[in-house]
């Protein structure tokens, strides 16, 4: 187990990154989790491709907790689809 990774959290992939895009298309919102030390800032964007499409979604809420954190994010444009 990861020194990195606290009681009870699920372990991620290769990338270090997990992304919940499920609510996208409904809400606009999608959740990052990282085990990356260092997180983004508010407002900051991320660019991920989901249901078919390229988006741009930017940094609402954080989170931080040992061992990395958690981005609510809001869809702040469609790249290309």
């Amino acid at each position: 187990m990861s020194s990195l990774r606290a009681p009870g959290l699920r372990p991620f992939n290769e990338s270090g990154y997990e992304i919940l895009d499920h609510d996208l298309l409904t809400t606009g919102e999608v959740v990052i989790w990282s085990v990356d030390p260092l997180p983004p800032d508010i407002g900051a964007t991320f660019t991920l491709e989901s249901h078919g499409a390229m988006h741009e979604v930017q940094v609402e809420v954080l989170t931080t907790f040992k061992g990395g954190w958690s981005a609510r994010c809001k869809l702040y444009g469609l790249i290309a689809g």
